[in-house]
């Protein structure tokens, strides 16, 4: 992921060094070079976010299905409140495996116990 993202930061300042010397990346000779025939074609802008994510393409198999589906869509950055609630629902679960590990153990002591007292001791 770093070095997609350096390589953007790359290709972009080259960009921004060739827009910034009068010519285009890819772009006709200048204008004045080919002797005024021709007007000069506008350069095509792209703006790049350094901080955009690609798209997360995942392969979806319906119930009953052999067929698989590609399905994309965007990453979006995590927001305070998706964050907040990956954050309960991670507590959630831990508290939910503890309680459970709990109810185990309880569960072996009392079974420990019937086994001695079955056995008299």
């Amino acid at each position: 992921m770093e070095a997609m993202v350096r390589s953007f930061a790359i290709v972009a300042a080259c960009s921004w060094l060739t827009l910034a010397a009068g010519t285009a990346v890819g772009a006709d000779p200048p204008a004045a070079a080919t002797a005024g025939t021709e007007k000069a074609r506008p350069v095509k802008e792209v703006t790049i976010d350094l901080t955009a994510k690609p798209p997360v393409c995942r392969r979806h198999v319906p119930t009953g299905s052999r067929i698989a589906t590609k399905r994309c869509r965007s990453a979006e950055a995590d927001s305070a409140a998706s964050d907040a609630e990956r954050d309960q629902t991670r507590r959630d679960i831990d508290e939910m495996r503890m309680r459970q590990a709990t109810r185990d153990q309880a569960r072996a002591a009392a079974q420990a116990e019937a086994l001695r007292q079955r056995a008299g001791f």
